[in-house]
């Protein structure tokens, strides 16, 4: 390894698409200062020996996993913003796109934030309640401080496809579009989560749970949605409900639209041609590229209206999502 690497943790290939010239020079804007500038794609998302750490003494790195990953996702999202569609039967397209978004989902500054605060205010917890000394002792293979969470983050790195891979390939993968006026935003953790399915007293952002929806900007103009099946079911069981509604309404017009965007999106799902996103829907998903990202957003313009006002009436968006332990103790 080289003593100094510039590892990047949201890749390249895929910022160079949010920006413009030779040089793919994007504009950025820092959650933490509000400070607004430009740079070039070589520059960003990146952090000096991010992937390197020590393994009993012995220098490691999972670099090369990620290079060759990110090597078969970039051919297949050229070829998906070339042909601005899915190969939805393709399983290598979508085996492969599925490890690469699962190692995303744990590669980022924000993982390591989220993963930091969660294990910090437990400790405080668990020595407050008199847990031994002995119980907070590094493992001596990887000893503690930044080498540990590199470490812990190589673990998750190797195994996420695995983890994470087979719940995504069992999804459905919906391709969406925008124009130029209204374009997605990118985060540097550009992997969002949603759901709308509350579930009481449990989190409902996990790539297994019932309802969740995953984001991920492919370019300024196009955008991967993966959903949860129970989706698409929600949306087929809908029609015979507009029907209704449609035959009984006294605002037959407005019904007969939403029965054409919910075939819109059924046809999309079958088919992997892109869906139009209205203005409203990308600005749905620019805001989740604002509420994920830990620090920094990309854009392929320099509005960023929608994060200033989002920072202004939530001063807690100024870093990314963390974890809320149920019960209160931490």
């Amino acid at each position: 390894m080289a003593a100094t690497q510039l590892q990047h943790y949201v890749p390249r290939f895929l910022l160079r698409r949010f920006g413009s010239g030779k040089k793919n020079r994007l504009h950025v804007f820092d959650k933490h200062t509000d400070a607004t500038f430009v740079s070039t794609a070589a520059k960003l998302a990146a952090k000096n020996n991010f992937y390197n750490f020590e393994f009993m003494g012995a220098p490691m790195t999972v670099e090369s996993i990620l290079s060759h990953v990110e090597s078969k996702a970039s051919e297949h999202i050229a070829r998906i913003v070339k042909n601005r569609r899915l190969n939805i039967n393709d399983p290598d397209e979508r085996g492969e796109l599925a490890a690469f978004f699962s190692i995303q989902m744990v590669r980022t500054p924000a993982v390591q934030a989220t993963h930091g605060d969660i294990f910090n205010r437990m400790e405080i917890w668990l020595r407050a309640n008199g847990a031994h000394q002995d119980f907070f002792a590094p493992h001596p293979a990887v000893g503690e401080g930044d080498n540990a969470e590199r470490a812990m983050m190589a673990r998750n790195i190797c195994n996420a496809p695995s983890d994470y891979g087979p719940a995504l390939i069992n999804k459905d993968w919906l391709l969406l579009q925008t124009d130029s006026k209204h374009p997605y935003l990118i985060g540097d953790h550009p992997l969002t989560m949603h759901n709308m399915v509350e579930r009481e007293g449990r989190g409902n952002l996990g790539v297994g749970v019932e309802g969740i929806e995953l984001y991920f900007p492919l370019s300024p103009n196009l955008a991967l949605a993966i959903w949860c099946p129970s989706n698409r079911e929600m949306l087929t069981n809908s029609l015979q409900s507009i029907d209704r509604l449609v035959e009984t309404s006294n605002k037959e017009r407005d019904w007969v639209k939403a029965k054409s965007d919910v075939l819109a999106i059924l046809e999309a799902l079958q088919t992997g041609e892109p869906l139009r996103s209205n203005p409203e829907n990308v600005e749905f998903f620019n805001s989740l590229q604002i509420s994920t990202a830990e620090r920094f957003v990309f854009s392929s313009n320099d509005d960023f209206s929608i994060i200033k006002d989002m920072i202004r009436t939530n001063p807690e968006l100024r870093h990314g999502r963390r974890m809320h332990e149920a019960t209160g103790k931490f």
